[in-house]
């Protein structure tokens, strides 16, 4: 594979591949009564995803919408490897000693579908006030995941469902995960 087929794989998984999924991260489920396989997850999802990028980069950053709630997801891909960032606004005395507790059965999950999670209190990437909280998680892929579309299956579906479980703790423990206003917007001030 080439370079330059190589950076439009990947910059199709994160800007087309990974929309798609994130806009399922939540869905409607059927009645149990319902007939089986006549809703698709196309139809049934409710989530919202604006995205964040710049062509030719190895990331992308994403505000998903979902379970009443917005998250700031960035996924990088360097050809096989992956980064996922969950930013969490670091709202009164939340912090990254006080959050990670409350996401230890979240994060055995992640690490047993093979990511490793790093926790640290930052500030926000566009604004030099907000504090945030970052979870990394870092997984590597096989080396031919660009050129395997069962790997990109795997990964993808991987970080959909590791992000819904994420967000859906946060909502259990009352932790608002939307960036504030000024931090949701673009550089021309647009909302990302």
């Amino acid at each position: 594979m080439t370079v330059a087929e190589a950076q439009r794989r990947v910059e199709a998984f994160l800007t087309g591949q990974m929309v798609e999924a994130l806009q399922a991260i939540e869905y409607r489920l059927p009645p149990f009564d319902g007939d089986p396989g006549v809703a698709s997850l196309t139809d049934a999802a409710l989530g919202k995803v604006a995205i964040r990028h710049v062509v030719g980069a190895s990331d992308c950053t994403y505000l998903v919408a979902a379970f009443g709630d917005a998250l700031v997801v960035q996924i990088q891909l360097n050809v096989s490897r992956f980064v996922v960032v969950y930013r969490v606004p670091a709202r009164d005395a939340l912090d990254a000693a006080s959050l990670q507790p409350r996401l230890e059965r979240w994060r055995i999950g992640a690490e047993h579908a093979g990511w490793t999670i790093g926790w640290r209190d930052a500030l926000a990437p566009d604004d030099a006030i907000e504090r945030q909280i970052e979870i990394y998680c870092y997984a590597f892929a096989e080396p031919n995941f660009l050129a395997d579309e069962l790997e990109q299956l795997y990964w993808r579906t991987d970080i959909v469902q590791m992000t819904r479980y994420f967000m859906l703790e946060m909502v259990r423990f009352g932790v608002k995960l939307s960036p504030t206003r000024r931090a949701a917007q673009s550089d021309d001030g647009r909302l990302a």
